[in-house]
């Protein structure tokens, strides 16, 4: 009785595998694009006080509620608001988001982009109203004075674990 030749059965598995490798399309990673501020040349840094005033507050509870200064809100809304009040002094105001440990990253995910997207309306804005073109059409220097004018001002805090009433370490 004659063999089935199976030499070439592993040399198209192996095609296929490469195949289907290169055909599917995978998950890419979300994250945020932020430049963070250089490290302080000195020891000595000095606490800038912020008048509560000019604070706008975003807390992000564990159930993923979203607050404004203490009142429930929605995207939409923080979007809203954080353009009055921003608007009102750019140069002193302060977005500060506070996250709860056990909120989603999607969520934060999300407030984080609502900041962006506010500042970037606020700059066009401000770019149209002062050399009639968007943002992103400006040379370096009239970039510079709309960031000079309109600066981005996020202070972000997240809980941290805290273990000293379970005999741990703080």
């Amino acid at each position: 009785m004659p063999a089935l030749n199976t030499t070439s059965t592993a040399d198209i598995s192996f095609i296929l595998l490469i195949f289907f490798l290169v055909t599917t399309s995978l998950d890419t990673d979300r994250g945020l694009m932020r430049q963070m501020p250089p490290m302080p040349q000195d020891d000595n840094v000095e606490m800038v006080k912020v008048d509560p005033e000019n604070v706008f507050q975003i807390d992000i509870f564990a159930n993923d509620v979203i607050s404004v200064d203490g009142k429930a809100t929605t995207l939409k809304n923080i979007a809203k608001a954080m353009e009055q009040f921003v608007a009102v002094d750019p140069k002193v105001h302060v977005v500060a988001v506070h996250a709860d440990r056990e909120s989603s990253y999607d969520t934060y995910f999300q407030i984080q982009n609502t900041i962006v997207e506010v500042y970037a309306t606020l700059r066009d804005r401000y770019c149209q109203k002062r050399f009639g073109k968007p943002f992103g059409k400006c040379s370096q220097e009239e970039q510079e004075e709309v960031r000079q004018a309109i600066p981005q001002r996020i202070s972000e805090q997240v809980d941290v674990a805290d273990n000293s009433e379970e005999g741990g370490r703080p």
